[in-house]
């Protein structure tokens, strides 16, 4: 009987450190996993931005990142994976950025670029003029104005808020000693710089308050960007101005598609898929683990 006993008690304590592995073993998988994904987010975050100090956020990042692809937005509202979502993968598309700015910050052209795009530049502000010379290689980069017409006009600089229109300029608290620029109308710069037969992917344009003249400078004839976007408020507000300039696009063959921000976006109307796309936009962010630049 003492016997059966002891071989009894052996039994429980084998069951009992059989029980204690396995939840060892369990705990140890649990914090190895966490600590993998800890370490792929942040491999992430180092192939990306190591040319650069500034610091990125993640916006939605999911349980497991094996679930959604990874997008990392530079663009101010999310220009670029809302481009990227209806356009799809593309790597050697083309672009036009009137209003270019800055090439990475709050870029909605970086992504692209990143991802074999090329295309035209348009900024007249000389800091930014050569950062992108600099930047982008593989891009035209041109420091003039897009309008209406040949000619020049004085610019009001203020970083990203620049203007050609004095009655925006005055409503800063300190209007700035203007600077003369050139202005060329688009549809030369495209007929100089867009190869011919080019499939033209987007076409942003980002130019407080200048807008109109900008379309009225374009051939939309000869070259037609599959989807145009377009900054469509008052500088610094929410109050909308596409009244201003939009009939230049629905005359011209373009229909309005969606609106996201101070944004709208026109899309070509050979092109009902894209527009289709665009009507799924709303749960855009669920589709994505969003790295915000």
């Amino acid at each position: 009987m003492l016997l059966t006993d002891i071989t009894m008690h052996k039994k429980y304590n084998i069951l009992v450190i059989l029980l204690l592995v396995a939840l060892c073993a369990v705990s140890i998988s649990f914090h190895a996993n966490h600590k993998r994904l800890k370490k792929e987010v942040f491999i992430l975050k180092m192939e990306k931005f190591t040319e650069c100090n500034k610091k990125v956020s993640v916006l939605n990042c999911p349980k497991s990142i094996a679930r959604k692809p990874v997008f990392v937005s530079y663009a101010q509202v999310f220009e670029d994976i809302i481009l990227y979502d209806v356009l799809g993968d593309i790597n050697d598309g083309f672009y036009i950025d009137v209003g270019a700015n800055h090439p990475v910050v709050d870029s909605v052209t970086k992504f692209f670029y990143e991802q074999g795009y090329h295309g035209i530049n348009i900024e007249p502000l000389l800091p930014e003029y050569g950062m992108l010379r600099q930047d982008r290689p593989r891009d035209i980069n041109l420091c003039v104005c897009a309008g209406a017409e040949n000619g020049e006009l004085e610019l009001y600089e203020r970083g990203g808020l620049s203007t050609l229109d004095i009655n925006i300029a005055k409503t800063w608290d300190k209007v700035p000693q203007p600077r003369k620029v050139k202005i060329v109308p688009l549809s030369k710069i495209c007929e100089e710089y867009c190869p011919k037969g080019q499939e033209i992917q987007f076409c942003k344009i980002d130019v407080e308050g200048f807008e109109r003249e900008v379309l009225l400078g374009f051939d939309f004839q000869n070259f037609r960007p599959k989807i145009f976007v377009i900054e469509a408020t008052e500088p610094c507000t929410m109050i909308p101005t596409e009244q201003k300039w939009e009939e230049i696009l629905l005359n011209n063959g373009y229909v309005y598609a969606y609106q996201y921000g101070v944004n709208r976006y026109y899309v070509d109307s050979r092109f009902p898929e894209i527009k289709e796309k665009f009507g799924g936009m709303g749960k855009i962010m669920d589709k994505y683990i969003i790295i915000k630049w």
